[in-house]
């Protein structure tokens, strides 16, 4: 019987632990970085393009509306005179017309294509913009417990001088 109770005690005492405490003796923040994306919006002037009106005053602006543009009045008196020229007769008068009309479309189409800058239109822009930030992502926490230095990382910073709680198994 006194055999099977100290086999019993050596069983208990090994896997006995007790509740020790180390000491906190100090830390070191640990850096990071993070990426912070956020977007940055600014208005711009945008050209429109298109045919400038007429400077000729009254006169231009009818010429305009009537013809679509001085090169289109231009063309078709060109496109007239060249028309006069073919045929006789009444073939010479249809001539003469259809030169008129050929040669106002070119010229109205000659003036379209020498768009210029009639105004602005102001355009809100965006892109994206990513900022790094350092900023601390944990502690390096020295622990001091019977002579010897334990570091373990931890997400908050300890107070130096506080106490821990360490598990010690004896086997």
């Amino acid at each position: 019987m006194k055999k099977l109770l100290t086999v019993g005690l050596l069983v208990i005492a090994g896997s006995v632990s007790a509740a020790q405490y180390a000491t906190v003796v100090g830390s070191q923040e640990v850096m990071g970085s993070r990426s912070i994306p956020s977007q940055s919006c600014s208005n711009v002037q945008v050209p429109v393009y298109g045919s400038a009106p007429s400077n000729g005053g009254v006169i231009g602006g009818v010429v305009d509306r009537t013809f679509g543009s001085t090169s289109g009045l231009v063309g078709a008196i060109v496109g007239g005179v060249v028309g006069s020229q073919v045929g006789g007769g009444s073939g010479k008068d249809w001539a003469t017309a259809a030169g008129a009309v050929i040669g106002a479309q070119a010229g109205d189409a000659r003036s379209r294509r020498h768009n210029q800058v009639i105004g602005y239109n102001t355009r809100t822009q965006c892109h994206q913009v990513v900022t790094n930030v350092q900023e601390v992502s944990g502690y390096h926490v020295t622990y001091e417990y019977n002579g010897m230095y334990f570091t373990k990382f931890m997400k908050y910073r300890p107070v130096i001088g506080s106490k821990a709680p360490v598990d010690i198994n004896v086997r």
